[in-house]
């Protein structure tokens, strides 16, 4: 039985898809107009979504970098037991936490080999992990061992192996009375991560100079400073603590000002860079969408004109039997091809001017070697997109299509 001129044969389906691919051929000058006209709106979209990307990436990285940004500093003094460290440290949001002691005990006189003095240097407690400290930098082992600031080596005229002496001064019944110790310097921290002029010690240090001070210690010897102290302190009256991401900042902030523990952040600079993405983000989606529409306008638009130009031929296919489904499929493929070599080239010259902008703005972002960047999943979203616009855009062309009468050719229509 013959099939009805509206039911379409798997044959006469791919024989409308190869007419439509002959079709774009022969008409290729139409088609390349198409194409261009496609790319030239996907292409800036894909640059202005690089540029977004690229700039957020390059600002959240900058604020990941600078471990600052993760500090939470704790203000006043507390009594944080060992309970307390214990429950923090397990929290998903946490990336560094260690005890600190009472800020007035927590500084120390140096005197270099020349016996030069540098009276009142912040000590500073660090341990393995500290977000502070590049990561091929060892940290001290005992409280003897410390690392000092590039600021401070430098004050000091400090070469590795040089030793230093270390000393903590004290008032007892108005007698003056000072500890001497040897200390053994590891490692320099760069400027970069510190500004300032610090040594970062083995916590043992900070809790012996508080102890010394207070009266807790007779006298404190280069021994005594071998000597495990932390575990025998079951109160601190501060810590250093660190979110684990950005992100994590506000949550860890909240959880300790609900202790009734002041805390202060850098939640105002995070939220700057956060605003600004949303701001960007809302400004390009509405490029987008105008940009997307005008695409699907004008390529619906082109290909109703072709489908017009062209009714005679496509009744006479409908005449030799070709159905509805068939008609309706040629310029949806051609749509599609369209789509598909548009986003080639709007690929390629987004490849262009993402270098471009690379060499001509990387070198004014600090830390990054890119402004423009689109991930993989970014470059799928782009072509998705693309080719549902296309698809719409089809719709209406193959709707006349197929309501074009077999009889026009007959006609002369």
């Amino acid at each position: 039985m013959p099939e009805s001129p509206n039911q379409d044969a798997p044959q006469s389906r791919l024989e409308g898809f190869r007419l439509a691919l002959q079709d774009l051929r022969h008409d290729r000058r139409t088609t390349l107009v198409l194409v261009l006209t496609v790319a030239s709106i996907i292409a800036p979209l894909m640059l202005l979504f690089g540029l977004k990307t690229g700039v957020i990436a390059t600002l959240r990285q900058d604020l990941i970098k600078d471990p600052r940004n993760l500090e939470i500093v704790v203000f006043g003094a507390h009594r944080l037991d060992q309970r307390w460290f214990a429950a923090t440290a397990q929290r998903p949001d946490l990336g560094f936490l260690i005890p600190r002691t009472r800020t007035i005990n927590a500084t120390i006189d140096l005197v270099d080999g020349e016996r030069r003095p540098f009276d009142a240097i912040d000590m500073i407690p660090t341990a393995a992990g500290d977000p502070l400290l590049p990561s091929d930098l060892p940290t001290p082992v005992h409280a003897g061992q410390v690392l000092l600031t590039e600021t401070l080596a430098k004050r000091v005229g400090w070469t590795p192996g040089a030793p230093l002496t270390g000393f903590f001064r004290r008032s007892r019944n108005g007698t003056p009375e000072h500890a001497q110790f040897a200390l053994e310097p590891i490692g320099v921290i760069p400027e970069s991560r510190v500004a300032r002029e610090a040594v970062f010690t083995h916590l043992d240090l900070l809790i012996a100079s508080e102890d010394y001070r207070d009266g807790l210690r007779a006298a404190l010897t280069d021994a005594d400073l071998r000597a495990p102290s932390a575990g025998t302190r079951t109160e601190f009256a501060g810590a250093r603590v660190y979110a684990r991401d950005l992100d994590a900042v506000d949550t860890l902030a909240a959880a300790l000002r609900a202790q009734g523990i002041e805390v202060r952040t850098q939640a105002e600079r995070i939220e700057t860079v956060r605003a600004f993405d949303r701001t960007l983000s809302f400004i390009l989606r509405v490029i987008a969408l105008i940009g997307l529409t005008g695409c699907a306008l004008a390529l619906g638009g082109a290909l109703w004109v072709n489908v017009e130009r062209k009714r005679r031929d496509l009744a006479l296919l409908r005449l030799f039997g070709f159905g509805n489904g068939t008609v309706v499929l040629m310029p949806v493929v051609q749509s599609g091809v369209i789509a598909a070599l548009a986003l080639v080239l709007a690929f390629v010259t987004y490849l262009f001017g993402a270098a471009a902008f690379n060499r001509a703005l990387g070198r004014n972002l600090a830390g990054q070697g890119y402004v423009c960047r689109l991930e993989p999943e970014h470059l799928a979203a782009a072509a998705a997109a693309t080719l549902l616009v296309a698809l719409l855009a089809a719709v209406a062309a193959g709707y006349r299509a197929s309501r074009i009468d077999p009889a026009e050719c007959l006609r002369g229509g």
